[in-house]
């Protein structure tokens, strides 16, 4: 442990060993939980207003993620024509490679 004017620093060792002696978290029932202040939504408005997390899948498998070096002066041409054309930049480069193999 070393003491820099008011600041304390502790290696992650020390600072786990200080954490297990007293436990930060509450638990708290289900029951005991307020949500009187949380609005109503109708089905209606839960459809319009949230949206499924992630993208939708497109055709009959979903697609891989990967990760690519491209010249930045070609991606930055790939998000311009995207941005033209309104869809994703990466939905354009999968559909330039669909097309050329």
């Amino acid at each position: 442990m070393r003491k820099k004017s008011n600041i304390t620093e502790l290696s992650v060792r020390e600072l786990q060993t200080r954490v297990k002696g007293s436990s930060t978290r509450k638990v708290v029932k289900d029951s005991e939980i307020d949500y009187s202040d949380i609005p109503k939504f109708t089905d209606k408005e839960l459809k319009k207003k949230f949206k499924r997390p992630g993208r939708p899948l497109v055709g009959e498998a979903p697609r891989k993620a990967i990760s690519i070096r491209i010249d930045e002066s070609v991606l930055d041409k790939i998000k311009k024509k995207a941005r033209k054309e309104g869809i994703a930049y990466q939905s354009l480069i999968n559909d330039i490679l669909k097309r050329a193999v």
